[in-house]
């Protein structure tokens, strides 16, 4: 029998998933519920779908299963295992692209933290070198008066 998981569950993360069905299709289940399908995504049955007991727990369902329909082809199940695999191999691609973005973001984040850094203590240099050219401005004019003073003195 195919495992089967909670409708609620991504299908990525188990070997079966919940699918929806016309309502001619229902079957129902030794229980008398309407029986679930699935998707069994097995390696020996990949898409193929089938009906399993509306309460699947161990000990409180009929353990009814039945499958929905045919089996698949050969070419059918190759290409079915090979895009699952095709699937499988874009998400964990996703995947790698969006950590790296999340990354690129902190970093980007960082980088601006410290270009605001950067500016502040380029305005803070720049303030400084203003307070010393106008220091420096003064002590030139004082040491002219200085000189002018000793000049007339030495007359």
């Amino acid at each position: 029998m195919a495992n089967y998981q909670s409708p609620l569950l991504n299908s990525a993360d188990s070997s079966s998933s919940l699918q929806s069905v016309k309502k001619e299709e229902h079957k129902l289940c030794l229980c008398g519920r309407r029986a679930r399908v699935y998707t069994s995504w097995t390696p020996k049955n990949p898409g193929r779908r089938f009906y399993t007991c509306a309460t699947p727990k161990e000990g409180e369902g009929c353990q009814f299963f039945q499958w929905f329909e045919e089996d698949f082809s050969p070419r059918a199940l190759e290409m079915i295992t090979h895009l699952n695999h095709r699937r499988i191999y874009l998400e964990e691609k996703l995947k790698l692209a969006e950590e790296n973005l999340s990354k690129n973001v902190e970093k980007k984040k960082a980088l601006k933290e410290k270009k605001k850094h950067l500016i502040q203590e380029k305005l803070k240099m720049e303030t400084e070198k203003n307070k010393m050219g106008r220091q420096m401005k003064i002590c030139v004019v004082c040491l002219a008066v200085l000189m002018f003073t000793l000049m007339i003195n030495l007359k």
